[in-house]
């Protein structure tokens, strides 16, 4: 599989869908109503919930990544764009 250079929007789709998905379930919401640019903390995401979404997303993309990165990227699209890049760096790395 190849991943571009440059992520696009459209390459964010399903890690924002994921993400959502996983921070409805962490604030036991339906997903329709979690806003992808609204600050994990106004929907809800506390930090035991943060550290938890970290390792998902550690599992789900094979990443190593701190804690504190759920803070640093503090909306669903912020942190979709991370992930991409990070996930695009490991496998250029990985090559």
């Amino acid at each position: 599989m190849r991943i571009p250079e440059q992520s696009t929007p459209r390459d964010h789709a399903p890690v924002i869908d994921w993400l959502a998905g996983r921070v409805a379930f962490h604030t036991e919401q339906p997903v329709r109503e979690v806003d992808p640019h609204r600050p994990l903390a106004e929907l809800g995401i506390e930090s035991v919930s943060a550290v938890s979404l970290c390792g998902e997303i550690e599992d789900r993309w094979d990443l190593e990544l701190d804690p504190t990165v759920v803070f640093e990227y503090p909306t669903i699209a912020e942190m979709a764009v991370f992930v991409v890049d990070e996930a695009a760096a490991r496998y250029r790395t990985a090559s």
